[in-house]
């Protein structure tokens, strides 16, 4: 059964302990237990998330995402019987969690994690081993069964008889002419039965399980003898005949099972089943009947015309097998049907001659296609009826184009719709009572705006579908839970028709753009990860005051301002976006935040970042999911650090207690130096040194115009070494004002806007020639920018030092201007030897203290270089 939602099973539980506890045995499974509630389906991680009411005696939680099991989920369900917990992924049950409930009778923890240990039960609970398929754990009340004589006897084949009719065809089963008492002379010496040693089937609590082992027709008839095993027969309740490689039609089949008076479940699933095609509608009228559910998914059945089953089926599953249509006389079969599965076929739109019985006549030539899926024609749908009462209809990948005209005005009891992995482009038109619609995986692409007709639609999921704009006012008022991801938004609206939404999935579209979002006070949950989100917008997070979950992963946002984050969040997770850093005045007031998912390599590891590495980091309750990948950008002597890592330390990041230091020192430094200046006549000293700047200035000839620098220094970053901890402390402890970008450039102008500054407003420009140097983009702008200068001013004003040897064929075709300087211009060559460097240094000084003179033609082997710009 593990395509169906497992609610008949819960029901059937349900009814075997009222007839276990004396209650009398009603038709109908969903009274024998009032009230009920089933939550299948639901994705809950939590028996508590559900809400259901403290009045319930039975509740079903199967085919969900539940975990764990803890004492406040179970608290004040005083008068519940039946809990099932099924087809989970329950790992642990907090100790006293089911002793707290003084009336259950039955706890169905199949289908769960492998190691989850036995609970702790109240004293009337027994634990009885589950069956293999199960896995884990079942538990109900030790309680005696009735007496076989208290079962009521099997009806007499007369009267049946006289119900069907005087006529059975002789094509019937042979079983079901035994059944009806009129058997032709003969026909029993061709049905063929088992010896009479073969055993038959015992159930075990009313469960008959002869699943997943192979068996044959003459087997099953052998074990569901009605002359040997009629006790037997009647004390089962539930049957299983699953993935056993059966071979049968439908109609012998149930012919074995008409002694089974009291059964209520039959799984004939994955086996090799078909439909006898005769049509048995005369007498197919079966004797009063407690069947309620029946499986016959995963069979070979290509049509439902002659299906003859009991009418009193409230839960039918036809999914993966070959029907194409759902036939007119289904509906008048089936009239006590509640759900319905039949996903996985493939409803086929037929062409059908216009008059009936009369063979169409085409000219020659023409070519007829008699079967065509997703294209609608004149025959009409293949869904020609379906019951009126039906709850619960599964038709996802059926190949379904849309609804026939009577499917909203007919279904008027629906409330639960699974077309999913169609080919529907427009949203059908929906019966009012729906409140579960799913349409994933189709092609719708807008929603109109008659779609507010369904007026109790509490959950709607539309993933992955082509709509290019969410129109919240389109949208029923009672919604609670929409998942419209993976679709083609690109602006994410909030307002206020969507006042009782409590969970909403816009992931995977385009959105770039949050607008101003109306206060929702219900939703809960915001799952928008993998947009196009840069920015939120002021005060989103006070227009969602109950938000708890939300998810801003796969965005482009760089930074998060105060009020964007609602104070109300449990779980954040802002991972693969761009955030450079997490400030206290966003993340601070979060103080309910449990769970942060954060990872990425653009984090600035500066001081903007040092409250979350030394404060928020180490906050006790609150995990930091991704923490080992949260990596250093920036500064260029961090990248690739791990962030807690990155030595924010409060002596670097307080201004006020830097201050203070260079306070203290740049004191004791001026006590210092005026008690050297008395001590060895300092001011005398000072006196004399001014003279001789004054004598020396006279080899200088007046500047043409006051710069700011004496020299720009032009460097790969290859290189900054060398020139950080020789070039310029050496010019600058000379007394030299050098510019270098990473002091000097202006933060916040373009980087091309600071070369052009930097080289107009220095007196030389120096260019350190290496072969990183002809390699950098930007060394190339900045010796641009100098020849620039150059030609307009007329004066040199270069200095060319080679760090490396530079040979001709080394320097690429775009520095043909740096080709020619090499050849023609005098330049300093740097040397590792110690004598050689002190006359670099004497030489550099020199030259740096020179006027930049007007440039001419070398001639007559003038000693001075010239060269020529071109």
């Amino acid at each position: 059964m593990k395509t169906l939602i497992g609610s008949f099973p819960f029901y059937f539980i349900s009814f075997l302990l009222s007839r276990a506890n004396g209650f009398p045995a009603l038709r109908t499974a969903t009274a024998s237990v009032s009230p009920f509630y089933t939550y299948c389906y639901l994705n809950l991680s939590s028996v508590a998330e559900a809400r259901a009411p403290k009045t319930a005696r039975a509740l079903n939680f199967s085919h969900n995402l539940i975990k764990k099991i803890t004492k406040r989920d179970l608290e004040g369900f005083d008068a519940l019987e039946v809990l099932d917990l099924s087809h989970n992924q329950i790992q642990d049950i907090e100790p006293g969690a089911l002793e707290r409930l003084p009336s259950l009778l039955s706890v169905n923890l199949s289908f769960n994690d492998k190691n989850l240990p036995a609970p702790a039960l109240p004293p009337h609970l027994k634990l009885f081993p589950a069956r293999e398929a199960s896995e884990v754990l079942q538990l109900h009340k030790d309680f005696d069964r009735p007496s076989e004589a208290a079962l009521e006897p099997p009806a007499p084949a007369e009267e049946w008889q006289r119900s069907v009719g005087p006529s059975v065809p002789k094509t019937l089963p042979a079983r079901l002419r035994r059944s009806t008492g009129n058997v032709p002379p003969g026909a029993e010496e061709n049905v063929t039965l088992s010896p009479k040693a073969a055993p038959c089937g015992a159930p075990v609590s009313g469960r008959l399980d002869l699943s997943h082992r192979p068996l044959s027709e003459d087997e099953l008839m052998a074990k569901l003898d009605e002359d040997r095993c009629l006790a037997q027969l009647e004390s089962i309740l539930e049957l299983d005949v699953s993935h056993s490689g059966l071979q049968t039609d439908l109609l012998s089949l149930f012919s074995l099972f008409l002694p089974m008076k009291n059964v209520q479940s039959i799984d004939a699933s994955y086996n090799k089943l078909t439909i006898n095609i005769l049509d048995a509608s005369s007498f197919c009228k079966f004797p009063s009947s407690k069947l309620l559910f029946l499986n016959i998914s995963n069979n070979p059945i290509n049509s439902l015309d002659t299906l003859c089953v009991p009418s009193t089926i409230k839960v039918i599953d036809l999914s993966f097998t070959n029907i194409s249509q759902i036939p007119r006389n289904f509906a008048k079969k089936m009239i006590n049907l509640e759900q319905m599965y039949a996903q996985g076929n493939h409803f086929i739109y037929t062409v059908r001659p216009e008059i009936p019985n009369a063979p169409p006549n085409y000219p020659p030539g023409t070519i007829h296609i008699n079967a065509i899926s997703f294209v609608r024609n004149q025959a009409g749908t293949p869904i020609e009826s379906l019951p009126k009462g039906v709850k619960h209809l599964q038709m996802s990948n059926c190949s379904i184009v849309e609804l026939p005209e009577w499917f909203a005005g007919t279904m008027e009891e629906l409330l639960f719709l699974d077309l999913s992995s169609n080919r529907i482009s427009v949203l059908p038109e929906l019966p009012t009572s729906l409140r579960h619609l799913d349409i994933s995986n189709s092609d719708i692409k807008i929603i109109p705006p008659g779609f507010k007709s369904a007026a109790n639609l509490t959950i709607f999921n539309v993933q992955n579908n082509k709509i290019m704009d969410m129109h919240p006012e389109y949208f029923p008022l009672t919604l609670t839970k929409c998942d419209i991801s993976k679709n083609k938004l690109t602006v994410l609206s909030l307002t206020d028709a969507l006042e009782k939404l409590e969970y909403l999935n816009v992931s995977g579209n385009l959105i770039s753009r949050v607008e101003p979002t109306s206060r929702l006070s219900a939703l809960a949950n915001l799952d928008s990860s993998h947009n196009l989100i840069s920015e939120l917008p002021d005060h989103f997070g006070e227009s969602l005051p109950a938000l708890k979950y939300f998810n801003l992963s796969g965005n482009k946002i760089s930074f998060l301002q105060r009020g964007s984050l609602p104070a109300s969040l449990l779980e954040l997770d802002i991972s693969d976006n761009a955030i450079t850093t997490i400030v206290e005045d966003t993340f601070g007031p979060l103080m309910s935040l449990s769970v942060l998912t954060v990872q990425g390599k653009h984090f600035f590891c500066n001081c903007d970042l040092y409250w979350f590495v030394n404060v928020y980091m180490r906050r006790p309750g609150l995990r930091i999911n991704g923490r080992g990948a949260l990596r250093c950008s920036f500064p260029p002597r961090r990248r690739g650090w791990l962030v807690e890592r990155s030595d924010l330390t409060l002596l670097r990041c307080s201004l006020g207690i830097q201050m203070g230091i260079t306070a203290c020192a740049a004191a004791l430094l001026a006590l210092l130096l005026a008690a050297l200046c008395w001590r060895f006549h300092g001011l005398w000293y000072i006196r004399m040194g001014w003279y001789w700047c004054m004598a020396k200035r006279r080899q200088y000839e007046k500047r043409p115009e006051n710069k700011l620098f004496d020299a720009f220094v032009s460097y790969s970053e290859q290189d900054a070494d060398w020139t950080k901890e020789y070039l310029l402390e050496k010019l600058e402890a000379d007394g030299f004002r050098i510019c270098y970008h990473e002091r000097d450039f202006k933060p916040g102008h373009p980087v091309l806007g600071n070369i052009f500054y930097c080289i107009e407003n220095s007196h030389k420009v120096l260019f350190v020639l290496s072969p990183s140097f002809v390699n950098s983009c930007w060394c190339q702008y900045e010796l641009y920018f100098a020849e620039h200068r150059v030609l307009n001013e007329n004066q040199d004003s270069l200095i060319m030092i080679v760090l490396e040897e530079l040979p001709p064929n080394s320097v690429p075709q775009k520095f043909s201007k740096l080709r020619k300087l090499l050849q023609r211009k005098t330049y300093l060559k740097w040397s590792p030897q110690e004598h050689k460097q002190k006359m670099f240094w004497r030489q550099l000084e020199a030259v740096l203290k020179t006027t930049n003179e007007p440039l001419v033609r070398a001639e007559n082997g003038s000693a001075r270089d010239a060269y020529e710009m071109e």
